[in-house]
């Protein structure tokens, strides 16, 4: 069910942020976020965001999608880390 919502809500994304395109507005961030989501589930969609981010920069556009995929990798390690209760730590003695 959730690579479903992924992957519809991904492909919803990238519709919408190609039809804003011509439009003013953050058409191509819209795009790189719909592939960020996509990405989570499709290889494919990872490789087209990097080379998302590489047309954008080299047409002058801020972005941050680097910075949204390294705490996406954040979250993901932070989640898959065992859990320890802090008071199952040690306390330091001094």
């Amino acid at each position: 069910m959730r690579r479903l919502a992924n992957l519809v809500g991904g492909w919803a994304l990238v519709v919408v942020g190609v039809i804003l395109i011509p439009l003013p507005g953050p058409g191509w961030l819209v795009v790189g976020i719909g592939l960020l989501v996509l990405g989570r589930e499709v290889r494919w969609a990872r490789g087209a965001l990097i080379r998302l981010e590489r047309f954008m920069r080299r047409h002058g556009m801020r972005t941050s999608l680097r910075r949204l995929i390294a705490r996406r990798q954040r979250e993901r390690a932070r989640r898959s880390a065992p859990r320890v209760h802090p008071s199952a730590q040690p306390m330091d003695s001094h």
